[in-house]
């Protein structure tokens, strides 16, 4: 059975990236993506996903926001595995991600293709 992964990412290259590189896994599949929060937090709304990538700037709001509503006692579904994957990893932002309840935190410039891993990883177990 394929793990639903959820993709909030504001770049169509990263989308494609990312959705191409997952796309030959055999149990991950991206079923859909959010480039604004206001999108990924409907979705969330509508769908259980086991895994979320998610990262910080969005064409719209922010990538925290997004954890912090799957997270929040009003959300109806289990809360994904939530794999932060973005270009503003200071380390100020690690910890406010690890502190809301980030699983994993990786730089994408530096970390892209540990990200890679961690997903298919997750996706397997």
């Amino acid at each position: 059975m394929k793990r639903k992964i959820l993709l909030v990412e504001d770049s169509p290259i990263l989308i494609d990236g990312i959705t191409n590189m997952l796309a030959t896994t055999d149990n991950a599949v991206v079923d859909d993506f959010a480039t604004t929060q206001k999108a990924a937090i409907s979705l969330l709304d509508d769908t259980e996903y086991d895994i979320m990538i998610v990262d910080i700037e969005l064409a719209s709001g922010n990538g925290f926001e997004v954890v912090k509503h799957a997270q929040s006692e009003a959300y109806l579904h289990k809360p994904p595995v939530f794999v932060m994957l973005t270009n503003n990893a200071t380390n100020d932002y690690r910890r406010y991600a690890k502190r809301i309840g980030v699983d994993y935190f990786y730089d994408k410039s530096m970390e892209f293709d540990l990200a890679i891993e961690k997903i298919e990883q997750l996706s397997k177990q």
